[in-house]
């Protein structure tokens, strides 16, 4: 199979996809242990997960919305449980929503059902990205849901990214722009989020990728945050330089770890034989602390 390479544009999510290289979600798994990464099963989506691929569908893809999704009118009849629809007999109100469900179901196709509360909360998420000028100004120009694809020269592996959204600077410099739908958009709510998430090794394989594959700088990368639950606000944030710093170096280690792993086909978990369990900073008791009894 050919390996693609460079900036792509039009190409859909699908085949991206199935692209063997690797990415920020082999980086996220490869982060926990090579043996995760080995045993990988594939990702259920959950609500939360609906609720994002929803907000960035309709932001960065509107005219792809009615294709992938089926939207629930607010004055449908409550959907039949499953021992209505099992009944042998309906009263009139069971049987009216029987007949509009079966309807509505046929009608589905491929298509994902979304609630009309769901969708209500993805339509105050776009007001509030367009609310925000700074995230409204890097959407206001530029181009989406590309593909991008490069080898990395220190380690020659492959790999690929698909930033949200590109913003050009000028001729040689760019700003890319990532949609997150969180339940906490607050600096301690997002930056929890962004710490367990790995967003920072994300805004390095991004960042070094689009050089790579394109050649222009990357002058930042912007994670626009944006609430799942009213209220609901948007706000952008870019790392500070010690974190961005962090994201560069753990991103090369597990480049090379996974470069490792494919040449010996070996992957670990931990580590072998007994482990030394540590507690976190929190859970550690001080040295200085004494605690005296009175009798």
């Amino acid at each position: 199979m050919t390996r693609p390479m460079g900036l792509i544009h039009g190409m859909r999510f699908e085949e991206y996809a199935a692209i063997d290289a690797f990415s920020n979600s082999d980086m996220k798994l490869l982060a926990r242990s090579a043996w995760h990464w080995k045993n990988r099963l594939p990702v259920k989506q959950t609500r939360p997960m609906l609720c994002g691929s929803l907000v960035h569908c309709a932001q960065l893809e509107p005219n792809a919305l009615q294709d992938r999704y089926v939207f629930v009118p607010e004055d449908a009849p409550r959907r039949p449980t499953e021992a209505q629809w099992n009944a042998k007999k309906s009263n009139e109100d069971s049987m009216i929503a029987k007949a509009w469900w079966s309807e509505f179901n046929d009608g589905i196709g491929s298509r994902q059902v979304v609630a009309a509360d769901e969708f209500a909360i993805t339509q105050l998420q776009l007001q509030a990205l367009a609310a925000n000028p700074e995230i409204a100004q890097l959407l206001s120009a530029g181009y989406s849901e590309c593909s991008i694809f490069w080898v990395d020269k220190d380690t020659g592996v492959y790999c690929k990214a698909r930033p949200d959204h590109i913003h050009p600077v000028d001729a040689r410099h760019v700003k890319l722009l990532d949609l997150k739908s969180t339940a906490d958009e607050s600096p301690h709510g997002f930056g929890r989020a962004a710490a367990s998430l790995g967003f920072h090794r994300q805004a390095a394989h991004y960042t070094a990728g689009f050089r790579a594959a394109t050649g222009l700088t990357v002058e930042a990368f912007v994670f626009a945050a944006v609430t799942s639950a009213p209220p609901v606000l948007a706000v952008p944030y870019v790392l500070t330089d010690e974190i961005a710093t962090q994201g560069n170096d753990e991103r090369r280690e597990l480049l090379d770890l996974y470069a490792y792993c494919q040449r010996a086909n070996v992957w670990p978990p931990y580590g072998s034989g007994y482990q030394l369990l540590d507690f976190p900073a929190w859970a550690k008791r001080s040295s200085e602390v004494e605690v005296a009894y009175v009798e």
